[in-house]
C-alpha cells in the first residue's frame, strides 16, 4: 500500500506541471532548459579535487543557461594537465601548481564531442591536494571562451532532440507499454522547451501516458478494494478506497462499491469505517472546491486519501501485480549513466 501511495505522488506531481504549463504558459522547473551533467571522468585528478570541480562545471553551466542535472546524457567534463608542479623555498614551504584545464561538451552516451575548451590556472597550498583545488577555484567563470563553448554544446544538443524526436517518443511509448509509465514520462521531459516542435509533441505523450498511468492506478487500487472486501477487511478497504483517484477512469465503480460495504457493516465496524469515510468525503469536497477556483487544480488528478496514508496506523496489505511502482524521488534514486567517454577521450 505505500507503495501504491508513493506512486499516486509521482503522478500528482506530473498531472501538476502539465496543468502549470497549460494554464501560464511558462516554465518554471530547472529541466525545462537543456541539461548538462558534470562528471569527473580523468583519473589522473585527486580525489579531494573532484567535489569542487563538480561545483565549478555546475556553477558553469548555470551561468550559461543550462540546468545543471543528474544523469542527462550530455555532460561537461574535464581533464588538467600539471604544467608546472613546485615547491616553493619559504617556510612553511607551499606547493604550486600550474594547470591546464580542459573543459568538454559532448554526447556522454555516443562519447561524441560538441565543443571544447582550455584554460591555465595557478594554485599554492600546503599539500598538493590544496593548491591543486586553489587552482581550480582560481578559474574565471566569466571568461568568453566558456559562454562560446556551452552555446555550441547547447546547439548541438537541440540538434540531436531535433532529430532524434521520432525515436525518443517512440522509446517513451514502449516503455509505457511495459508499465514503466515513471521512465517513459521521464524520457519525454529531457526535451528542452527550446526545441519547440519536439517539445510539444513530447507534452501531449506525456498526457496520454499519464492519463493511462492514473487509470492503471485506479485499478490496482480498486481491485486491492475488492480483494480486502472479500475477505470482510472493511479497513484495508477503505484504505485501498481512499488512494482511488477522484478522476480515475474507475472512481464510479469505487464509489459503488464503497456504498456497498457502508450498507453491510455491523456497529463496531462502521465506527471505524465512518471516521475514514469523513476523510474521504472531505478530502472529495476540498477538491471539488479547488477546482472551481483553479483551473490548475480543475486538470490536475483528484487524487483520494494521500494526506491520511502517513497517519493511519491500520496494517496495508502488499500490492503484488508485478507493475513498477516508482516513488516521488525517483531520479535521486537512479544509478549515474555509464558514459563511454574517458576523460579527454571523445571520439
Amino acid at each position: 500500500m505505500k507503495k501504491l501511495f508513493l506512486t499516486l505522488t509521482a503522478v500528482l506531481a506530473c498531472a501538476y506541471s502539465f496543468a502549470q504549463i497549460e494554464t501560464t504558459g511558462i516554465h518554471t522547473d530547472d529541466k525545462e532548459r537543456i541539461a548538462l551533467t558534470a562528471v569527473v571522468l580523468d583519473d589522473k585528478i585527486p580525489e579531494g579535487a573532484h567535489r569542487q570541480l563538480i561545483s565549478r562545471m555546475n556553477a558553469l553551466a548555470a551561468k550559461n543557461g543550462c540546468a545543471a542535472t543528474d544523469n542527462s546524457r550530455f555532460i561537461i567534463t574535464c581533464s588538467a594537465d600539471v604544467l608546472t608542479q613546485d615547491v616553493t623555498p619559504t617556510a612553511p614551504p607551499m606547493h604550486a601548481y600550474t594547470l591546464a584545464v580542459n573543459f568538454f561538451v559532448g554526447d556522454g552516451f555516443d562519447g561524441r564531442l560538441f565543443s571544447s575548451y582550455s584554460i591555465e590556472t595557478k594554485g599554492v597550498g600546503q599539500t598538493p591536494d590544496k593548491a591543486y583545488i586553489n587552482a581550480l577555484k582560481n578559474v574565471k567563470l566569466n571568461d568568453p571562451g566558456f559562454k562560446k563553448m556551452i552555446e555550441t554544446g547547447k546547439q548541438e544538443i537541440i540538434a540531436y532532440y531535433n532529430t532524434q524526436c521520432d525515436l525518443i517518443i517512440a522509446d517513451a511509448k514502449a516503455k509505457a507499454g511495459r508499465n514503466e509509465f515513471s521512465e517513459a514520462i521521464d524520457l519525454l521531459a529531457t526535451i528542452p522547451s527550446v526545441c519547440e516542435d519536439c517539445y510539444l509533441r513530447a507534452l501531449d505523450e506525456s498526457k496520454t501516458i499519464y492519463a493511462t498511468w492514473r487509470d492503471h492506478i485506479c485499478e490496482m487500487a480498486l481491485n486491492q478494494a475488492r480483494n480486502a472486501w472479500a475477505t470482510r477487511d472493511s479497513k484495508a478497504a477503505a484504505d485501498a478506497l481512499c488512494l482511488v483517484p477522484v478522476d480515475g477512469s474507475c472512481f464510479p465503480q469505487a464509489e459503488a462499491l464503497r456504498k456497498e460495504i457502508s450498507a453491510k457493516l455491523d456497529a463496531k465496524e462502521r465506527q471505524d469505517w465512518d471516521f475514514k469515510m469523513q476523510q474521504y468525503e472531505d478530502r472529495i469536497a476540498a477538491q471539488s472546491a479547488s477546482a472551481a477556483s483553479s483551473s490548475v487544480s480543475s486538470r490536475a488528478p483528484q487524487q483520494v486519501g494521500t494526506n491520511r496514508a502517513s497517519s493511519t496506523s491500520t496494517q496495508r496489505p502488499n500490492v503484488s501485480d508485478g507493475a513498477q511502482r516508482p516513488n516521488a524521488s525517483d531520479n535521486a534514486q537512479r544509478p549515474t549513466p555509464t558514459y563511454e567517454v574517458k576523460g579527454k577521450w571523445f571520439k
